[in-house]
């Protein structure tokens, strides 16, 4: 299987190659921070890809990210079961209305376990926005219209639609760095959550990938 790998930063992209240094591995690429960058990357890397006759057949996203208190602690895997982008739709006074209530389209994409099955880690929805948690009062917020919600990143969503549009398979593997809604980063743990990303890679299979 030839697979793309999709983090936001170089520190993530290289943590993930760390995984494969000895065997053979994926295309990893840094596609850039939030929703639109990520989407743009992933669609640029499946086009070119498909342009040179050697197309990839998934395609994962990657990353460190801050999980629901409780839910998941620093350091913890992360595999979404499905991607979602909590801020697509219409904020009203009492409450968010998601675009899949709309009729517009949909904010959740399901992810694939059959590309996660080898990795070990705690399973549930993963939310994408374009503006990080700032808060606890907008952490508690989220989490209660969220329960099965285990964390939130920024780039997610966006892999996932430029994927889903080709119909190439999608998943989204996370990191714990932080929690959600505490910006003191004093208390994160950079080192530790990449530490455990290419640890949870090494378990992955060798890619057969000729990229």
């Amino acid at each position: 299987m030839s697979l793309l790998i999709v983090t936001a930063v170089e520190a993530e992209a290289q943590a993930v190659r760390t995984a494969f240094a000895s065997r053979p591995g994926p295309t990893v690429i840094a596609g850039g921070v939030g929703p639109t960058a990520a989407a743009a990357a992933t669609a640029r890397a499946i086009a070119l890809a498909e342009a040179a006759q050697r197309p990839f057949r998934a395609v994962i996203n990657a990353g460190v990210a801050g999980a629901f208190a409780g839910r998941a602690h620093i350091g913890d895997v992360m595999i979404a079961t499905a991607c979602v982008a909590a801020e697509l739709g219409v904020t009203l006074p009492d409450r968010h209305q998601p675009l899949d209530e709309l009729g517009f389209g949909t904010n959740r994409l399901t992810c694939s376990g059959e590309l996660t099955k080898a990795l070990e880690g705690r399973r549930g929805q993963f939310l994408t926005l374009a503006a990080i948690t700032g808060s606890p009062e907008l952490a508690a917020s989220l989490a209660d219209r969220y329960p099965d919600a285990l964390g939130e990143a920024m780039e997610g969503f966006g892999v996932a639609q430029a994927a889903d549009a080709v119909g190439l398979p999608f998943a989204e593997v996370r990191t714990v760095s932080n929690l959600v809604g505490d910006r003191d980063v004093a208390g994160w743990d950079w080192e530790a959550a990449f530490a455990s990303l290419t640890k949870a890679f090494q378990t992955y299979p060798e890619v057969a990938d000729a990229h």
